[in-house]
């Protein structure tokens, strides 16, 4: 099993595309996801799953959030050791740059 971060972008900002946290948990879980947690109300899950194919996961989680709470939501998923190597690799941290002030972002393709 791989650990994976997905993450959701536009859901729970300014009261619009509510995605309560304990029902995606719930919808990760029933994808036949394990070890799922989700962090605050971002959207952003951490999950294991036993595929390479971080486009299909993408493609899957999509497709079940807008079964389930009917709207689209673009969703990005990335091996947990590609973003730990993206934190550590970032030019512009240094060493008394807090972790909490360092922004990264991922885009689904290139620009």
């Amino acid at each position: 099993m791989i650990n994976y971060i997905a993450l959701l972008r536009g859901i729970n900002v300014g009261g619009h595309r509510k995605v309560p946290m304990a029902e995606l948990r719930q919808l990760m879980s029933d994808l036949g996801f394990d070890h799922v947690k989700t962090y605050i109300q971002s959207g952003n899950i951490i999950f294991n799953a036993d595929t390479e194919d971080t486009v299909q996961l993408a493609e899957k989680i999509q497709k079940a959030i807008l079964r389930h709470f009917g709207f689209e939501v673009p969703v990005i998923c990335l091996e947990a050791a590609r973003l730990q190597h993206a934190v550590k690799s970032n030019p512009f941290a240094t060493a008394s740059t807090p972790i909490e002030n360092l922004h990264l972002t991922f885009l689904s393709e290139t620009p």
